[in-house]
């Protein structure tokens, strides 16, 4: 056991220490509401001056909810705990009110003293809606293909050997719904993976005329087929970037492919690349003369399984399940951020869509390997 000399300690500092280091807001006050200490946290939560004594915690803290739950632990001398929001925002406190005792033998029943500590459940908040929100859109992406396989398969049943013409085109369909729960499947657990670092990124220098060019020659053939043009817009394409070339190239498939989806024949799409005016990234964009985005729409298409009006995509290509899984943006946007980039887009209805992302121009020599697997 550590024999420690208390008269070598200095309870006084020992305890605006503790109450310093603690690293959520904290009061102390008595009996009245007056307030005997309050550590830095706290001064930054609820006022910006510097501290002044005999202020009342009335003074500092508007929150009647808040200020009622002090007062009912002042009156019954016991711990007090309250989860409190503020107004309509997505402000939320956990606080808990305990009374402190001010001897080592403390044996009254009336406490002198009592702790107010408030922790910020904001965040936590935030990441519950996401979760509850992840449920529900995951559910309802399951849902439809399942419900759309049971149905298929039992019609199935009943035309397999009365019209198997009719039937092979059941089978037809529900190999699409299985390959769109497969894609889904799959788009998650990669967008699991790079949310979490988890996703192994070789980055080398590589040219951004490279790029554009292996994704040109990719996507030719799907345009070609739905009566597309597409064509490159190459500016500084000698320049090196800092990138996984596969990564940024899966980026820059899914955006002309969406582009494709939402352009009609004989529409145009460009995909290009020019050097940025501070010469440290390299610009990279695709643009269509598609249907566009409406502006309510546009600043949530990088949000997982967001999906803007199916009824706008080609007639015909919007493929398994009625559409995309909602979830190829939101990889887009992980993957170009890992990369310390950004990625944006501008859209007029009727006119079309730009979707840009920027990368980081290679330092000679820089070439890395970032892993992020424990």
């Amino acid at each position: 056991m550590l024999n420690t000399d208390r008269t070598d300690i200095d309870f006084k500092v020992l305890s605006r220490s503790l109450l310093e280091a603690t690293p959520l807001p904290t009061f102390v006050i008595d009996r009245n509401g007056e307030i005997l200490y309050c550590n830095q946290r706290g001064l930054d939560l609820y006022t910006p001056t510097q501290w002044q004594p005999g202020l009342y915690l009335t003074q500092v803290i508007r929150n009647q909810a808040i200020i009622q739950l002090v007062q009912n632990s002042i009156a019954s001398n016991t711990q007090q705990k309250g989860q409190f929001e503020q107004g309509n925002s997505d402000i939320a406190w956990k606080v808990t009110v305990s009374p402190v005792a001010h001897q080592e033998h403390f044996t009254g029943s009336e406490y002198r003293y009592f702790a107010i500590v408030i922790e910020d459940m904001t965040e936590a908040r935030h990441i519950e809606r996401i979760q509850r929100d992840f449920i529900a859109n995951i559910s309802h992406e399951l849902r439809t293909p399942l419900t759309s396989v049971r149905l298929l398969a039992e019609t199935l049943e009943d035309t397999i050997d009365t019209d198997p013409e009719k039937a092979q085109e059941f089978v037809e369909k529900i190999e699409n719904e299985v390959h769109y729960l497969s894609e889904l499947v799959s788009e998650l657990l990669e967008l699991s993976r790079i949310e979490s670092g988890q996703t192994s990124m070789t980055i080398e220098p590589i040219g951004a005329e490279q790029l554009v060019r292996e994704v040109m020659a990719r996507m030719l053939p799907l345009a070609q087929r739905h009566r597309v043009q597409l064509m490159t817009d190459i500016h500084q394409g000698e320049t090196l970037v800092a990138a996984d070339s596969k990564q940024i190239t899966r980026v820059l498939v899914n955006l002309v492919h969406n582009a494709i989806k939402f352009t009609p024949s004989g529409g145009q799409i460009v995909i290009g690349t020019a050097l940025q005016n501070d010469q440290h990234a390299q610009r990279f964009f695709v643009k269509d003369t598609g249907v566009g985005i409406r502006a309510e729409e546009l600043s949530r298409i990088f949000e997982r399984f967001y999906k803007t009006d199916r009824a706008r995509a080609k007639a015909g290509y919007i493929g398994p399940g009625g559409g995309g899984t909602g979830l190829g943006l939101a990889i887009a946007r992980h993957v170009v951020e890992t990369h310390s980039g950004r990625i944006a887009a501008q859209s007029t209805v009727g006119e079309g869509s730009t979707f840009t992302f920027t990368l980081p121009v290679a330092i000679p020599g820089d070439g890395q390997d970032i892993d992020h697997n424990p």
